[in-house]
């Protein structure tokens, strides 16, 4: 194939039917065939024709740009797992989020996804074949104005993707920005804000929605509020949001304490929860110099945040030496019953952080002969002194106990009963001991021990323990963050203790531990 026959096929790439008058005579030798005697092109029907093109394609984009959005394979991705009830994508800045986001809440708006082609599986897959009620969520009204509804200059997203003649009626807020929009096919989106929500929590609550857009963070009693309105249509909802706040949302998409770039979760054969995360990096539209302009005014943590979609409260972690594929047991170790029964010749250790009015936390490590540390066990709830002492001497049953610790809390007596919480333990038969309180300390051990090969590990049902663990954080003064951290306190206190496994001789008949009871609580000695 000569130069001019590739020049001429490539003129006419993409034409569904190329002039039927364009004749190329190749009996001559290359430097001939451009004279007009040997070439006869008809330049006008060429011109023509790709006028004609140029206005089909313009139509298009005017009527139907829907048909146009061409995702990059994150975006196809989410845009795939529409029949998902709940869907997330938490991404860096820049990542997409908010074409994405317009581009599905378009398509649901009209009905399907119309850059699929007819007989694929994602163009009406999750979208219901009828009008929709859709409730956008973000910010505040110079966000929903700036990315979805502006009328002004470069127009909001949505009327990219909304053929105009489709649109019946547009309803305005007092500040004069669109906050609903109606379609003539029945249709309806409508915006609320959070700081209209902070304003006025009843706003959100009394519509019913075939599907909720969360853009941005929004506060959870709000969510709440809104996603009742779901219930009567058995809606659907997506988040694309760049996680900055509002841990709840990660803890939705990962109930399980697992927190990974990816979930899928399936019950029967209802799809409930997908999620992903994405980055600065996969918008195939951005430069890779203005890419690192930007990296380069970030804080370490804000960079895993604003490029790579890492929720910020995760991006300081305590205790990063954990990790879930190498301590957390997916299989029951060889001699155990189950996850929660060990072998009656492990050593077991109890640590308790009693509260007032928050649940109690309790965590139960069991320790194998060859030293391995095994956290097996949980409580998480809050009832009576009696109640919890009760419910963990069943967990232990007939096992051996090396030692019970307890927050110092328990050691503050009252004035007018004069007993404490230890007290109260001791006279439903559970003995404790003070724990440690040495915060520091306590993390550089816990540290140390996780860092260790074959040492520390915990078995899937302490969910509660994997949620802390996961999300236990510095704050901005580089302390950990003083909430949501009863079962760390209960497990470095375990860790500074230097918990051993114990061998008991089988003939030694002596009790471990004798506790004389005198008429005063107070006056509990051991020997």
């Amino acid at each position: 194939m000569t130069n001019l026959d590739v020049l001429v096929q490539a003129e006419f790439t993409g034409l569904e039917n190329p002039p039927s008058n364009v004749h190329v005579n190749y009996s001559q030798e290359p430097k001939d065939l451009l004279s007009p005697e040997h070439v006869n092109v008809d330049l006008l029907a060429l011109k023509n024709r790709q006028k004609a093109l140029l206005s089909k394609k313009l139509l298009i984009a005017k009527t139907n740009a829907l048909a146009l959005y061409k995702p990059h394979p994150k975006q196809d991705r989410f845009h795939q797992a529409g029949e998902f009830k709940r869907r997330m994508i938490r991404a860096g800045n820049r990542f997409g989020k908010s074409t994405m986001g317009s581009a599905e809440d378009a398509a649901w708006l009209l009905g399907e996804r119309t850059w699929y082609p007819k007989d694929h599986p994602a163009r009406r897959g999750g979208i219901p074949q009828h009008p929709v009620k859709l409730l956008v969520i973000t910010t505040d009204w110079d966000k929903v104005d700036e990315v979805f509804t502006s009328e002004r200059g470069e127009k909001g997203k949505l009327w990219k993707y909304i053929p105009s003649d489709m649109v019946k009626s547009k309803g305005r807020n007092h500040s004069g920005v669109i906050s609903e929009i109606e379609l003539k096919n029945g249709s309806i989106v409508r915006f609320e804000t959070k700081k209209s929500f902070e304003s006025n929590p009843q706003g959100v609550e009394s519509s019913d929605w075939d599907a909720i857009h969360v853009d941005e963070p929004c506060p959870e009693p709000m969510w709440i509020a809104a996603s009742r309105g779901l219930m009567d249509r058995d809606g659907s909802a997506w988040f694309t949001l760049t996680p900055l706040t509002e841990p709840w949302i990660n803890d939705m998409f990962f109930p399980d304490g697992r927190d990974s770039t990816d979930t899928s979760i399936i019950k029967g054969t209802r799809k409930q929860l997908w999620a992903t995360s994405g980055s600065t990096y996969e918008n195939p539209t951005l430069s890779p110099e203005a890419i690192a302009e930007f990296e380069a005014s970030l804080t370490e943590d804000e960079k895993q945040c604003r490029l790579s979609g890492i929720p910020l409260f995760l991006s300081g972690l305590v205790y990063k030496e954990f990790d879930r594929s190498r301590h957390v047991l997916t299989d029951i170790p060889h001699g155990w019953q189950d996850f929660l029964t060990p072998p009656p010749s492990y050593t077991r250790y109890i640590s308790i952080d009693p509260h007032p009015q928050t649940p109690h936390a309790v965590l139960f490590i069991a320790v194998s002969p060859f030293g391995q540390k095994f956290v097996y066990d949980e409580i998480f709830f809050h009832t009576t002194i009696m109640d919890l002492a009760l419910r963990i001497l069943a967990k232990l049953g007939t096992a051996f106990c090396a030692q019970v610790i307890c927050d110092p809390l328990a050691y503050i007596y009252n004035p007018i009963s004069d007993t404490c919480m230890a007290d109260e333990f001791a006279t439903h038969g559970l003995y404790v001991e003070k724990a440690p309180k040495d915060l520091v300390g306590g993390i550089l051990k816990t540290k140390e021990e996780l860092l260790k090969e074959n040492n520390v590990y915990v078995t899937p049902n302490c969910q509660r323990f994997l949620w802390e663990i996961n999300r236990y954080c510095w704050d901005k003064d580089n302390k950990p963050k003083d909430k949501d951290d009863h079962m760390m306190e209960c497990f470095y206190r375990l860790m500074l203790n230097n918990v051993t496994y114990i061998a008991l001789d089988a003939t030694d008949n002596r009790p471990v531990r004798d506790v004389e009871i005198t008429t005063s609580l107070r006056s509990i000695r051991e020997y």
